[in-house]
């Protein structure tokens, strides 16, 4: 595919539990993490750049701070490409980051690097064994995504609405899709194009759009 044919799917994710940080000889990292997609815990391949891994650390706050100070001290002295930071196994916990928009995309070779993956010989155990796991080996696919942005959450606090019959029935769904209007809005504020910002939101449907635009009225 020629890669200016390339359009990216975004994804929005909204919880990132970071494991290890591997660093090599590029301005490049990959974090090796946790995340919510499809409403499970899911073991991903998060590719960004020192600007935007700073962003992470920023935004975690006292523990991005700790860590901050011990990647600082790494790559104050000479390393192996590539060094693998644990920071689950040196700081009992995962770097967390929540209360965030999380907006990730599937680089252009990701199914190049899956075929690779799929080619190694059985004796290179996968990170989610390693992490413990478990591996279908007929259906394992390895997820790869790359940060595109990052930006705070913000809270939709809904006025309540004065029930009838109807409204109980439709409350929930309503509200939901009050809430992923509000994505969309907020993505247009952080740079998105109309097109994407529906994506993002997973709006891209005419009809959920306006049913969504029209909740949010509802809702406020």
């Amino acid at each position: 595919m020629d890669a200016q044919e390339y359009s990216p799917y975004y994804v929005q994710i909204n919880e990132l539990y970071i494991d290890t940080v591997v660093i090599d000889d590029t301005e490049f990292i990959t974090l090796w993490c946790f995340t919510v997609l499809d409403d499970e815990y899911k073991f991903i391949y998060l590719g960004c750049d020192f600007s935007q891994f700073n962003q992470i650390l920023i935004a975690a706050g006292e523990k991005g701070k700790a860590i901050a100070l011990h990647m600082a001290n790494v790559l104050n002295h000479d390393y192996e490409a590539p060094t693998l930071i644990p920071i689950k196994e040196q700081f009992d916990e995962y770097l967390e980051l929540t209360g965030h928009d999380i907006i990730v995309y599937e680089p252009l070779a990701v199914e190049d690097l899956e075929e690779e993956f799929d080619e190694e010989e059985d004796d290179d155990m996968p990170i989610e064994e390693l992490l413990g796991g478990k591996q279908n080996k007929t259906q394992q696919r390895y997820l790869i995504y790359q940060l595109d942005k990052l930006y705070p959450s913000k809270i939709f606090e809904p006025e309540k609405l004065v029930h009838d019959d109807l409204a109980d029935c439709f409350e929930d769904d309503s509200l939901e899709l009050a809430q992923l209007y509000y994505d969309y809005l907020n993505a247009m504020e952080n740079g998105y194009s109309e097109d994407e910002a529906r994506q993002v939101a997973g709006l891209e449907r005419e009809l959920f759009f306006r049913m969504a635009r029209k909740s949010s009225e509802i809702w406020k």
